[in-house]
C-alpha cells in the first residue's frame, strides 16, 4: 500500500478510538510530561557517557509506575546467547501456550527487569507464562545483535515445546519494532512462527519520516531524541513493509492518537491488513506513549491489559492457529 492510500491520523482515529475522552488522571499526566518531562529529555544529549545513568533512572521510574504485581514468580534464563525471564504473574495457571515479550527503551535503554510491571501484567492477563527476552542494546550493539536475540528466544521457547501455534510475540515501541520484524522475516521466508502478534505504541519507521509528517506533539518524546537512539542502532534505518499474500499472525496494536508513533501503529495496521493479517487498531486519547507502563497511574492501563488479554486468549483458541 503506497503512502497516500495510508489512513491519516485524524480518518484511523475517528474509525478506532477505543474512548471518546480520557480519565482525568491521563489528561493530568500528559499536561505535567509535557512541561517537566519533554523538556528535560530534550536537554539531555543521546551518547555513551549519559547512557548508563539515563538507564538506571528508566529503571527506578518504570519501577515506580508500573510495579510488580504481588505474588508474581520470576525466573532468570540464560541458555547459551539467550539472556531472558520468566515471568508468572498471580493468575498465571496456565502452560499449554507462552507469549514472547520484546520490551522497548528506544534500543538504547529498557531491560526485562525494568518491564516486569509490565510482563506480570500481561501474564495475569493472559494466564500465560512471559519469556522477556534481555536483547543486546544500542550503542553496545547494533540491530542485527538485538534481531538475533528476539530470534534465538524464539528459538528458545520452540525448544521447551511451544509449537508456533502456542505462542504469541507482543512488544512495545522498539520491542514492538523488533516483534514485528521477525514475523514480517519469517512470514517472508514462508513461515508464520507465532499464532498472534500485541503491540503497544510500536515503531514503523526508523527514518521517523511517518513522525515528522503526523505533526504530533508527544508528552514525552521529541524527534531529535529519537533520531540521536536510532542513529546509535544503525546508520540505515528501515521501515516495516510486510508483503502480500505471506503468513502474518492476528494483531492488536493499541497507541495514542496523541502520541511521536501514532502515525507509525496507523501505517503499520494499513500494512499488515492490506498484506491480509487481521489487524486490529486501538487508538486512545490523550494517553502518554506506552501508556501501559503506567499502571499504577492511568486507568486505561488496565483496560488495555484486559483488552490484551481477551485478544490473546481468543486468537490461541481460533481455528487459525490451531491450523498452522
Amino acid at each position: 500500500m503506497s503512502e497516500r492510500n495510508e489512513r491519516s491520523i485524524d480518518t484511523a482515529a475517528k474509525a478506532v478510538m477505543s474512548a471518546e475522552t480520557a480519565s482525568r488522571r491521563a489528561r493530568a499526566l500528559r499536561q505535567i510530561s509535557s512541561h517537566t518531562l519533554r523538556p528535560a529529555l530534550a536537554a539531555l544529549p543521546v551518547n555513551a557517557h549519559t547512557l548508563p545513568a539515563a538507564r538506571m533512572v528508566i529503571d527506578q521510574v518504570m519501577r515506580a509506575v508500573a510495579p510488580v504485581l504481588s505474588g508474581t514468580a520470576i525466573e532468570a534464563v540464560e541458555d547459551g546467547p539467550v539472556r531472558a525471564e520468566w515471568v508468572r504473574g498471580p493468575r498465571a495457571t496456565r502452560d499449554d501456550a507462552a507469549i514472547l515479550y520484546v520490551h522497548g527503551g528506544g534500543f538504547i535503554t529498557g531491560s526485562a527487569r525494568s518491564y516486569r510491571g509490565v510482563t506480570s501484567r500481561l501474564s495475569t492477563a493472559t494466564r500465560l507464562p512471559v519469556l522477556a527476552v534481555d536483547y543486546r542494546l544500542a550503542p553496545e550493539n547494533t540491530y542485527t545483535a538485538a534481531a538475533s536475540d528476539v530470534s534465538k528466544a524464539h528459538r528458545l521457547l520452540r525448544e521447551q515445546g511451544f509449537t508456533p501455534d502456542r505462542i504469541v510475540i507482543a512488544g512495545d515501541s522498539a520491542g514492538g519494532y523488533l516483534a514485528t520484524d521477525f514475523v514480517i522475516d519469517s512470514a517472508d521466508r514462508g513461515r508464520r512462527c507465532v499464532a498472534a502478534l500485541l503491540l503497544f505504541s510500536p515503531m514503523a519507521d526508523l527514518a521517523l519520516e511517518l513522525a515528522h509528517r503526523s505533526g504530533r506533539r508527544d508528552a514525552l518524546l521529541d524527534l531529535a531524541t529519537a533520531h540521536a537512539a536510532i542513529a546509535h542502532l544503525t546508520d540505515a534505518p528501515q521501515q516495516l513493509r510486510p508483503g502480500s499474500g505471506t503468513p502474518l499472525p492476528p494483531t492488536l496494536i493499541h497507541a495514542s492518537r496523541d502520541e511521536l508513533f501514532a502515525a507509525d501503529a496507523i501505517a503499520l495496521a494499513d500494512r499488515l491488513s492490506a498484506a491480509g493479517a487481521p489487524c486490529d487498531l486501538r487508538l486512545w486519547p490523550d494517553q502518554m506513549h506506552v501508556f501501559h507502563t503506567l499502571a499504577a497511574l492511568v486507568p486505561e492501563s488496565r483496560t488495555a491489559y484486559r483488552a490484551s488479554g481477551r485478544f490473546v486468549i481468543e486468537a490461541l483458541e481460533s481455528p487459525a492457529a490451531q491450523a498452522i
